[in-house]
């Protein structure tokens, strides 16, 4: 237990520092970023469609914050997702220096438990957004035609600690309420060259978002007959203020020219979520699953000079085959295959263009000695379009799944 709990708070840091990290991004560049709709868990093989389905005594899923109630009473349960992308660029804006990028981060750290026949609760880290963008432009200073070589650079992303606690309710039935707490920032340097001194005018922008937001998740699950078991779920998440605070800096060399420690603090509002899914199990065997997730960005759409938020909508579905086998009287899952597919209508319209993303996905998974576990899981897709000259980008990611399950008590039980 010693050597689980050190790395496990190892990961903790790692997942601290790495999570928002990202291959250059054109699209980062509007809102608050590139928003995170993965959720690098065991259903990262069958396109992370897995509202619909429940945890279990030896896999812990994130997606709705009902499923953990599928947990064993008296173990503790965690994953970390480790990522590899490479991203390759097309489009008029796309030339030799820039048209590739690649990069390696952890994506996901959770860990929960059962405490009781009704009680599971757990803590979650995980990326909400994250912008990483570079690019080359022309601007004009007031009082002047001519116009100045600028550069401008951003990174940062909003993070996401989530506390989630579920619930069984009977035999049939689970509920989730999950806290999620955002905090992160978004920087942008902005280098502009004029022929006033030898050093570039440099200004710096950063915006700081935090904010606490419920989720609510249900699933219903049963029998059909003898060979199939089924599962109905779904999460909602009502719409919220992001707080905003703003700070600039402006030098030139070694002399500041402006500093706002904050010059101005807004909020940025979050949309209704609302996601629902279905799973089948065949025998033991065979799991089929589907999801629809859906953002409202275009109630009250946010905009700018060439840009807009619209709704967004995702259609998910995959298949597992599980590798059972019998020990101890018993049936546990040796291994499994996945495969999947989805298309995700994003929140972002560039010049009356929706970046729209699609991907399949397969997966493997098995069982390293003693309690560890992994999966593997391969997502080739495409998003973006390079009509009205926009960027199209097409990826290739792997992500791999650590996982660990620890006896942490027991009462004991007691005989006649």
């Amino acid at each position: 237990m010693r050597s689980s709990t050190i790395g496990m708070v190892l990961l903790i840091f790692s997942a601290q520092y790495s999570t928002a990290q990202s291959v250059n991004s054109p699209y980062s560049t509007y809102v608050i970023g590139d928003l995170e709709h993965r959720n690098y868990d065991k259903t990262s093989g069958m396109a992370n469609s897995g509202t619909g389905m429940m945890s279990t005594p030896f896999h812990l899923l994130n997606k709705n914050p009902a499923s953990m109630a599928g947990l064993e009473r008296s173990f503790v349960l965690g994953n970390a997702t480790f990522v590899a992308r490479s991203i390759t660029f097309a489009g008029e804006p796309i030339n030799t220096d820039n048209s590739k990028g690649q990069d390696f981060f952890i994506k996901n750290f959770s860990v929960a438990t059962k405490f009781n026949k009704v009680w599971s609760a757990g803590v979650s880290l995980m990326p909400f957004s994250y912008v990483n963008y570079a690019y080359r432009t022309k601007l004009t200073i007031e009082g002047s035609d001519k116009q100045y070589d600028a550069l401008y650079e951003g990174d940062g992303g909003i993070f996401n600690v989530n506390i989630n606690n579920a619930f069984n309710v009977g035999k049939h039935l689970a509920l989730g309420l999950r806290t999620s707490i955002f905090s992160g920032s978004i920087n942008q340097d902005e280098i502009l060259h004029t022929p006033v001194g030898d050093d570039p005018i440099e200004t710096k922008r950063k915006d700081y978002y935090s904010k606490i937001r419920f989720e609510y998740g249900a699933i219903v699950f049963g029998n059909l007959g003898k060979k199939w078991k089924y599962s109905l779920g779904g999460k909602f998440a009502a719409g919220t203020s992001l707080n905003r605070e703003r700070s600039m800096m402006i030098q030139q060399g070694s002399s500041i020219i402006r500093k706002d420690e904050v010059y101005e603090s807004d909020q940025i509002e979050l949309p209704m979520s609302a996601d629902i899914g279905f799973s089948l199990i065949n025998k033991n065997q065979v799991t089929y699953s589907a999801d629809y997730s859906f953002q409202g960005w275009g109630t009250d759409p946010m905009k700018g000079r060439n840009w807009s938020t619209i709704n967004s909508h995702r259609f998910a579905a995959g298949i597992q085959f599980s590798n059972m086998v019998e020990r101890w009287d018993m049936q546990w899952e040796k291994s499994y295959v996945q495969t999947g597919a989805f298309f995700n209508k994003s929140y972002l319209q560039v010049n009356n263009t929706p970046i729209d993303e699609f991907g399949v996905s397969i997966g493997y998974g098995s069982y390293l000695a003693g309690k560890m576990s992994y999966g593997l899981a391969l997502e080739v897709g495409k998003r973006g379009t390079t009509v009205k000259n926009l960027v199209r980008e097409n990826y290739v990611q792997l992500s791999f799944r650590f996982s660990f399950r620890e006896f942490i008590y027991s009462k004991g039980r007691k005989y006649d």
